[in-house]
């Protein structure tokens, strides 16, 4: 018991530390990216992506906000499997760096895309299945997104989705394997729908709007990691 209790409180202060040093660290990178990172192909940065001292995004309140974000989470998943906890802070991070992204320049630069591709490898330990699982996974996120687009322009004239929605969905499917990137679709189309709605009703947005989708992405794949992976993982070993 009193071994278990020493293991609980070194858990929680690192994930507190880590805590700090994601949020802050979140706030801090976004400020410092390259500005063609934030340039579709072939655009050059403006004047505010290239100033060295400009804010783009507040460190008031943000880096509090994600700071505190961050403890609960790490918190949370150090306790139950402090070597999931590791690449998930991690995927949740680059998403947070994505999503900021894509609010505020709607881009979401690939140089993310493929740190997430890499931080995909940590969690091959933790599939049911293994590799094939976070190959089925990529396989299965790339394709659904690239035929929703592709279905979108063919009705719509118009995609609904971007390229790096598509390529970001691969990224994740890696990462969460099959059952993660379902889930993550699922809850991640339920949030854009039911927030959308909501901005129509109280704001009069129209359904013509481009609306970033990686913040709903991000949010989705965070309940995933946080709640609903482990539930998803003991199901499967018990089948």
């Amino acid at each position: 018991m009193e071994k278990q209790l020493i293991v609980t409180f070194i858990i929680c202060g690192v994930a507190i530390v880590l805590g700090v040093l994601l949020g802050n660290g979140a706030v801090y990178f976004f400020n410092r990216i390259p500005g063609k990172w934030l340039c579709d192909y072939g655009q050059e940065p403006s004047e505010e992506l290239l100033h060295p001292t400009c804010q783009r995004i507040k460190s008031t309140p943000w880096k509090y906000v994600f700071t505190g974000v961050f403890i609960v989470f790490g918190i949370k998943l150090g306790l139950e499997d402090p070597l999931f906890a590791v690449p998930a802070l991690a995927a949740i991070w680059l998403l947070l760096e994505m999503s900021i992204a894509d609010i505020k320049y709607m881009i979401v630069p690939d140089q993310l895309i493929m740190l997430l591709v890499i931080t995909g490898l940590g969690f091959i330990s933790h599939h049911a299945f293994g590799v094939m699982d976070c190959l089925r996974g990529a396989a299965l996120g790339f394709g659904v997104l690239l035929a929703i687009a592709l279905i979108s322009r063919l009705f719509y004239k118009k995609p609904a989705v971007g390229g790096a929605d598509v390529k970001l969905f691969a990224a994740l499917g890696l990462a969460l394997g099959t059952d993660g990137i379902i889930s993550v679709f699922v809850i991640s189309t339920f949030l854009s729908a039911g927030h959308f709605i909501w901005l129509m009703i109280r704001k009069g947005a129209r359904l013509s709007d481009e609306r970033p989708m990686v913040p709903y992405i991000a949010a989705a794949a965070a309940i995933y990691l946080v709640i609903l992976h482990k539930m998803s993982y003991n199901i499967i070993i018990q089948l």
